[in-house]
């Protein structure tokens, strides 16, 4: 079975007999900033404390002044980052 499509074909066949992934699995993967350059970005406005300070105060101004935009997974991910 050298053929990738038949390799994907029966793995497609395999996936089809489990079950759903939980809600909670589904609902804390919207959460996963969607590229590499959201996480990038993250790591980026983490390390400026002038950005931090301003996201305290205004999480969705901070993150537009900052040239993004502030969708529900971008905040929840910088939230988390900021807070370890």
């Amino acid at each position: 079975m050298d053929d990738p499509i038949l390799i994907e074909a029966a793995l497609a066949d395999a996936l089809k007999l489990t079950a759903d992934a939980p809600a909670a699995w589904i609902e804390a993967a919207v959460l996963i900033p969607s590229t590499l350059g959201d996480l990038a970005a993250i790591e980026r406005l983490a390390s400026d404390p002038e950005f931090r300070a301003r996201f305290q105060d205004d999480p969705n101004g901070a993150v537009t002044a900052a040239g993004l935009t502030p969708t529900a997974p971008l905040l929840t991910a910088l939230r988390e980052h900021l807070h370890r």
